[in-house]
Order: C-alpha cells, then sequence, then structure tokens
C-alpha cells in the first residue's frame, strides 16, 4: 500500500538516525524487537512495535486534550466514559486535563485500528445520544463516588492544590459539571498510537495508516495550558483528619525530566533513596523503627515538568516521628552521599524491576503511551537501561547533594491534629 507521511525505523535510540526514509521499511533491531516509527500525513505518529508471541494485538492511542476550565475536564472525563462504552467494552479510555488515552486490545490489527479510528472520530466529535449520555453519565458518577470514598483520593486532591493553587494541574471533576458538554473534534496533530503484536511491525503500522487516513484536523485550534506556577519549597502543611487512626506523609520537590542529562543520576539517587525494601528510608523507617509498614519515592510526573515524591504512612501516635526520620535520612543523602555498593544495587533493582515489570505486552504498550502523555518521546523508553548503566558514580553523589536538601520539599501531612506533637518542618 502507499504509504503517507514519513516512516522510521529504530536502529539504536541511543544513536538513531530518524531522518526521513524514501524506501519500504527496514526491519532493525532493539533489544530484540524490530520497530516501526511512521507519522502519517495528518500528524498522527505510529509506533508499531513486534512483542511477545501471543496473537493479542495492544493498541494505546494518545490524544491530546488540554482541559483550561474544570468543565472541560469534566466534559473529557464524560467523553472517556463513552469511549470505554463503545464496541462493547474492548475499547477503555482514562482522561485528566493534559490528555486523554485510548487503551484497545483484539486478535487482528486491521479491525482493532479500525475500531479505534472510528471511536476517535465519531464519538470524540458527535453529540451522544441522550440515553448513551446519561448510561455514561451514571457509570461515571458512580466510579467518582467509589474513588472519593477512599481517603488518599481526598489527600491528593488536597495535595494538588497546596501545590499548584487554582492551575488546571489541581482540577478536579464534579459532578454537577458533567453536563458541560463542548464538543470538540481530537486532533491527530501530536497524537501518538502505540500498537504491538507479534506480527510485522509494518504490517501494523499499515493497518493504522489505512484506518486512521480520514482523519483530518480540526480548523479551530486546540487551546493550552498555562505554564505551573513555579515551585516553592518549604511549604509544610497539616491536613486535618480528627480521629483518623493513620497519618499520610506526601511530599514534593522540584526534579528534572526524562530527557535531562541529569536524570538517570537522579533515577538512580532516588532508588538509593526509597526504591526497595533495602533503601534508606525502607531500612530506617520500616526495619530499624517500626514507623511504617511501606514508604516509597517516585518521579510525579505531567507534561513539562517533574517532582520528587516520598510517600509514607504511619500510625497517628508516630507521626511526628516519622517525619522526622524523613527529614534524617533526606539530609542524609547530602551528609553520607550514597556509596559504591548502594549505587550498584540501585541499579541492578531498577534493571531489573524495569524488565519484568515490561515483559508483559499491555504493560510495555501502556508504558510507552505513558511517555507520550508526559510529553516525552516513548522511544526514550527504549534507551533507558544503556543510560542507566553509564551512570558514574559522581554523577549519583552531586544529585544526592544538589536534589535532596529537606528544604526544597513541600506537601501535606493528613493527621490528627492531635498527632502532631511539634510544628510541621522538614
Amino acid at each position: 500500500m502507499n504509504r503517507t507521511g514519513t516512516d522510521r525505523t529504530l536502529v539504536d535510540h541511543a544513536e538513531a538516525d530518524r531522518t526521513s526514509m524514501d524506501h519500504a521499511d527496514t526491519d532493525h533491531t532493539h533489544m530484540n524487537r524490530p520497530l516501526v516509527d511512521r507519522t502519517l500525513a495528518n500528524g498522527l505518529r505510529v509506533l508499531a512495535l513486534r512483542h511477545g508471541a501471543t496473537p493479542l494485538v495492544e493498541a494505546r492511542l494518545h490524544l491530546p486534550r488540554p482541559c483550561p476550565a474544570p468543565g472541560d475536564l469534566a466534559a473529557s472525563t464524560l467523553l472517556a466514559a463513552r469511549l470505554s462504552r463503545y464496541e462493547d467494552g474492548r475499547l477503555s479510555a482514562t482522561a485528566d486535563v493534559h490528555q486523554m488515552t485510548v487503551t484497545a486490545c483484539g486478535f487482528e490489527a486491521h479491525a482493532l485500528t479500525a475500531a479505534l479510528a472510528e471511536a476517535v472520530t465519531g464519538v470524540g466529535a458527535a453529540p451522544a445520544p441522550p440515553a448513551e449520555e446519561a448510561a455514561a453519565r451514571g457509570q461515571l458518577i458512580a466510579q467518582l463516588r467509589m474513588v472519593r470514598a477512599h481517603h488518599d483520593t481526598t489527600v491528593r486532591q488536597e495535595l494538588a492544590r497546596h501545590l499548584f493553587g487554582e492551575h488546571p494541574l489541581a482540577f478536579q471533576v464534579r459532578e454537577e459539571d458533567l453536563r458541560h458538554r463542548p464538543e470538540r473534534p481530537f486532533d491527530p496533530r501530536g497524537a501518538v498510537l502505540v500498537i504491538l503484536g507479534r506480527d510485522d511491525p509494518g504490517h501494523l503500522a499499515d493497518a493504522a495508516a489505512k484506518a486512521f487516513t480520514g482523519w483530518r484536523p480540526p480548523q479551530r485550534p486546540v487551546p493550552a495550558l498555562p505554564p505551573p506556577p513555579a515551585f516553592e519549597g518549604g511549604r509544610l502543611a497539616p491536613l486535618p483528619r480528627p480521629g483518623a487512626p493513620q497519618s499520610r506523609l506526601r511530599l514534593r520537590a522540584p526534579a528534572v525530566t526524562v530527557e535531562h542529562p541529569r536524570y538517570p543520576a537522579l533515577f538512580l539517587a532516588l532508588n538509593v533513596l526509597g526504591g526497595s525494601l533495602s533503601s534508606r528510608l525502607s531500612r530506617s523507617l520500616r526495619e530499624d523503627k517500626g514507623y511504617v509498614y511501606g514508604v516509597t519515592t517516585f518521579f510525579d510526573t505531567h507534561p513539562g515538568g517533574a517532582l520528587l515524591a516520598v510517600e509514607a504512612d504511619t500510625a497517628a501516635a508516630t507521626t511526628s516521628a516519622a517525619l522526622d526520620a524523613v527529614a534524617a535520612e533526606l539530609r542524609r543523602m547530602r551528609t553520607h552521599p550514597p556509596a559504591a555498593g548502594e549505587i550498584r544495587a540501585a541499579r541492578a533493582y531498577a534493571l531489573g524491576s524495569m524488565a519484568t515489570r515490561l515483559a508483559p505486552r499491555a504493560a510495555f504498550a501502556s508504558a510507552l503511551a505513558d511517555m507520550a502523555a508526559r510529553g516525552r518521546d516513548p522511544l526514550g523508553l527504549l534507551g533507558f537501561p544503556g543510560r542507566l548503566a553509564a551512570v558514574p558514580p559522581g554523577d549519583v553523589v552531586a544529585a544526592a547533594r544538589d536534589f535532596f536538601a529537606p528544604g526544597r520539599f513541600s506537601g501535606l501531612v493528613a493527621a490528627d491534629p492531635a498527632a502532631l506533637t511539634a510544628p510541621l518542618s522538614l
């Protein structure tokens, strides 16, 4: 078939030649996974990857859909609920203030991509029949009420408001906004389709190109979100939860994004601090002091930005002591920087857990789409193990020194006020 747009193939992402190719796809390999990277004439980027031996095809479609107003987020979330009811459940969709991601799986690439294309060009642009929209709204309201019944949901909502104020990153879907219905077609420009199967990647990409060839960009440009406010460190606030038997510590600090040269070193330093059961936070708070059952660190990312996250849950009686212990370990990352053995262990754990976590086809497809949803090149995921392996220990020490000062962190302590035996500080 005639191919529209630009075809690219991956040789080695660390040194990939990303120039236009005039001939048929060449079957190159990275990590034993041949891949085709094709941009269609309408702007849709298609990443087709051979992965696994089972006949099931996995697809993830990332659709940019900024929501500058609360009603926009409600409408986008309702549209995701409609898409999830499409094709008898073969599709599912999630939405936030930046984008929508549609998940699909099936046994035949042409049928699967055709269903995806019909959904986003039809369901995404046309008003829903009243009965269909009522059913989707009822399902969504039930889901929202169930999610909000969980205590951690309220804590995360308040954390977003504490960090970002009135910025759209702090928006939440309210039931009263679910009748807001601005119909806005999806834009293929900036959209990314990830499709994985055991078939030839060129065949998978051809199926996608055929299905989406009629998708045209809308005439009106997509509104952009304003940049988030500058992060202010040292803002630790209580979130009163009278009578709560358990307290939740939720801390954030500025980080660098995955494309930044210092990201791999910071990734390893964060693993030393709290990435596994042998990490410093786990040994101190869980094994030595018994304050927590679990403590975790991760990158809390969004398009254009990233934060370091430290989270732990503790009994009400040990709230202040647990917070003091977290602060002590943050200081130790600078006064007693990661040793060579800690760095080796963090690197081995990161590479091993990444390989295990991404082994299932569905997980790998979701990870690639998640990279696109966060404004990153999905192919960066393929080269990341090599970037981790190449980090000198000195760079990890420098990252620990530069990023883990307690004063860089802000966040919330959700607790019974009686459990806070001292003013909140790190």
